[in-house]
């Protein structure tokens, strides 16, 4: 058992040192450029025109000491207050979540923020617009300030909302169908260790294959929003920067890998020139009309004031109450 448990600690402690390297370029500490902006800690790092990761502390993680700390089956789970390893040993014998699990708010929350990107910031290119650094003290996903250029009003105001669900104050606040709550821990911890798997893909080079992470320059122009398998389809068009068509747009899959690519609520479909994702209604303004007296939204992002509007969540018809912690935020109350 003890040269079992030498060779395990080695692994473990070559594979901390191996995502070190590919998160940050070596071992050296990087260079940081900090700015405070709306409470948020920015931190960052450019090479090469890039804006990379730059948050460079302990990036090794505990395993996982029961199955059901994963409950979509991706490697990643939550066990006290962090994220931890599922190691073959604990996962195996257990199933992954079926159907579409929402575990803690986080599956259909990842998927609205790549949808969100798309529709501000017209496409997905997640490391150039976003980037590790602190919400409140802690670890989290935020905008770069090239990415907020790229936005019409300059703030990527839906983006910044989704992102706002990060914060501790949001915790148990915002509502989805199926009497789920958000743990913003959880959606912090998920979201900045799928980045970082965006970044090492990002790293290899381009090959051309379905597997490649490096893909054509596009833009996405939303087309229309539908129902969809797990919620509410979003489509877009993808096209090059100069309008001319995409040789390869089913590769944009591999530009979500940081809204995580077993997410069911990614449910990523391209059709010719057309592709597709579904978060939760709500969460996104743009395709989030309302229909009848009520809006079938337990939360609800919009630049609009809802205040005292009718909405239903999880079959209680209730109004919508401004959040505290976000400018965009509706809680249906």
């Amino acid at each position: 058992m003890q040269p079992n448990r030498r060779r395990q600690a080695l692994t473990l402690a070559l594979g901390s040192s191996a995502l070190l390297l590919a998160c940050s370029g070596g071992f050296e500490d990087p260079e940081l450029e900090g700015a405070e902006e709306d409470g948020w800690q920015q931190e960052y790092a450019e090479e090469g025109g890039t804006v990379l990761g730059a948050s460079w502390q302990a990036l090794s993680y505990p395993t996982c000491t029961s199955a059901s700390a994963d409950p979509d089956g991706d490697g990643w789970g939550w066990e006290n207050f962090r994220s931890c390893v599922v190691s073959a040993s604990v996962s195996s014998g257990s199933s992954s979540g079926t159907g579409c699990s929402n575990h803690e708010g986080t599956a259909s929350t990842m998927a609205a923020i790549a949808v969100s990107a798309a529709m501000e910031l017209r496409r997905w290119q997640p490391t150039q617009d976003f980037i590790v650094g602190r919400v409140g003290t802690d670890e989290g996903l935020i905008l770069t300030a090239g990415g907020k250029a790229r936005c019409f009003d300059g703030r990527c105001a839906n983006t910044q909302g989704l992102l706002d669900f990060q914060k501790n104050e949001a915790n148990g606040q915002v509502q989805f169908p199926g009497n789920v709550s958000l743990n913003s821990a959880a959606l912090r911890s998920r979201l900045v260790a799928k980045f970082r798997d965006q970044v090492a893909c990002e790293m290899q080079p381009s090959n051309g294959g379905s597997t490649n992470c490096p893909v054509e320059e596009h833009t996405l122009t939303f087309q229309r929003s539908e129902k969809g398998g797990c919620d509410t389809n979003y489509f877009f068009v993808a096209r090059k920067p100069d309008g001319q068509p995409l040789q390869y747009p089913a590769q944009l899959k591999n530009k979500l890998q940081w809204a995580d690519k077993l997410n069911p609520y990614i449910g990523f479909q391209s059709v010719g020139e057309v592709v597709s994702i579904d978060p939760t209604y709500g969460l996104n303004e743009a395709g989030s009309t309302t229909t009848g007296a009520c809006t079938a939204a337990c939360t609800r992002l919009t630049s609009s004031n809802v205040a005292g509007q009718c909405c239903s969540c999880n079959g209680s018809t209730r109004k919508y109450v401004k959040a505290a912690w976000s400018t965009m935020a509706y809680l249906c109350r």
